[in-house]
C-alpha cells in the first residue's frame, strides 16, 4: 500500500484513540518506517530486491520495535519511563504497515526467516483510489471535528467499517472472477490466480497450466457485476521453472534460463515476481542468449513484457 495511506490510517486511529501528540507522532512514524527498504542510493533494481524483503516480516517488526522506540524517546526528549507506553503503540503502527501491504499484491514474507512462503491477500492494488479516498474523506471530517472525541470516533468507526465492507465485497469478486473462469472448462488441471484492477467490478484472472518446465497462461479480463468476460489473451512461458543443470557450453534456453536465475542478483529479483514469466530468445548464432524475466501482474496493464534483460554467454558469463 502507498505511503499515504498508512500514514491516514495511523493518524485516525490515533485521533480515535485520543492519543497525546508524542503518541500519534509515533504511531505515525511506525506505520511507514518499513518502507525504508525500499530506498537505495545504489539504483532502482537495488531497492526493488530489498523492499518488502526481511523487513517486512513479523519477525523484524518485533526486534524493531525497541530500537525505534528508544531512538524515539531520545530524540523527542522524553523521560524514560515513557519507553513502557510507547512500545505498545509502536508496534500498532509496524503492524498496521505490514497488513495493509497484504492486501496488495505484492509478495511478502511476513513468516520470515521460519518460511520461505510468500503471502499476499490480492484485494487491492499498490495505490489504491478507493482505500485512500475513504482514509482521505475521514481524516478530513476528523480536522474539522477539532476537540469533539465523540465525533472523531464515529467518522474513525464509520471509516474503518466501509473499508471492511469494501474488503468483503473484493473478497466476493475476486472468488467470482475464478468461478468464472473455471466453469469455462472445469476438466482442466490448473491454477486459477485472480488480481484487482483500479475498477472494484473488474478483475483479472490468470490460468496458470504446466507446460515444458513452465507455464501457459490464460489472461482474462472478468466484470464480477455482470459476470462477463471482457477480454482473453494467452501466453507461453517455457523454461521458467526448469532447475536442471546449466553445464558448459550455454547451448539450450533450458540451460540460459538455469544460467541466469543462479546469478545472486537475478535470482533475488526472480523471487521478488508475484507471476514469473520468461522469453528465451538466441542470439549471435545461438552464442548468446538473451533471457527476459518479466512479472506476468504488470503484462495484465501493459500488454508488453518489461523486466529484467539478462544475457547469457556460452562460456557461461552473465550481463544484466
Amino acid at each position: 500500500m502507498d505511503i499515504f495511506s498508512h500514514a491516514l490510517l495511523s493518524f485516525i486511529l490515533g485521533q480515535a484513540l485520543q492519543l497525546d501528540r508524542d503518541l500519534q507522532l509515533i504511531l505515525m512514524v511506525s506505520s511507514i518506517i518499513l518502507d525504508i527498504d525500499a530506498i537505495s542510493i545504489r539504483s532502482q533494481e537495488a531497492a526493488f530486491r530489498s523492499h518488502r524483503g526481511p523487513l517486512h516480516s513479523i519477525l523484524a517488526a518485533l526486534l524493531t520495535s525497541a530500537p525505534i522506540s528508544a531512538g524515539y524517546i531520545i530524540f523527542m526528549r522524553l523521560p524514560p519511563t515513557a519507553f513502557l507506553s510507547v512500545i505498545p503503540v509502536c508496534l500498532a503502527g509496524l503492524f498496521s504497515h505490514l497488513f495493509l501491504d497484504l492486501l496488495t499484491t505484492g509478495n511478502m514474507k511476513v513468516l520470515w526467516p521460519f518460511s520461505r512462503r510468500n503471502f499476499a491477500f490480492n484485494l487491492a492494488v499498490f495505490i489504491d483510489p478507493t482505500f485512500f479516498g475513504t482514509l482521505l474523506v475521514a481524516a478530513f471530517l476528523i480536522i474539522s471535528t477539532k476537540t469533539d472525541a465523540s465525533g472523531i470516533q464515529i467518522v474513525a468507526v464509520a471509516a474503518i467499517a466501509c473499508i471492511t465492507l469494501n474488503l468483503g465485497v473484493r473478497y466476493y469478486e475476486k472468488n467470482t472472477a475464478i468461478k468464472i473462469i473455471k466453469g469455462l472448462d472445469a476438466c482442466v488441471a490448473s491454477e486459477i490466480v485472480s488480481l484487482p484492477t483500479l475498477r472494484p467490478n473488474k478483475w483479472w484472472t490468470i490460468r496458470k497450466t504446466p507446460f515444458e518446465n513452465g507455464y501457459k497462461y490464460e489472461i482474462g479480463e472478468v466484470d464480477c457485476i455482470r459476470n462477463k468476460i471482457l477480454s482473453k489473451s494467452n501466453v507461453e512461458s517455457p523454461y521458467v521453472d526448469f532447475n536442471g543443470p546449466a553445464e558448459l557450453p550455454i547451448d539450450s534456453p533450458q540451460k540460459a534460463v538455469a544460467c541466469s536465475k543462479r546469478d545472486k542478483r537475478i535470482g533475488t529479483s526472480i523471487v521478488k515476481l508475484v507471476i514469473p514469466a520468461v522469453i528465451v530468445t538466441p542470439l549471435d548464432h545461438g552464442k548468446t542468449w538473451q533471457v527476459l524475466w518479466y512479472d506476468l501482474i504488470n503484462y495484465t496493464n501493459r500488454r508488453e513484457p518489461r523486466g529484467i534483460l539478462v544475457r547469457v554467454r556460452a562460456d557461461g558469463t552473465v550481463t544484466a
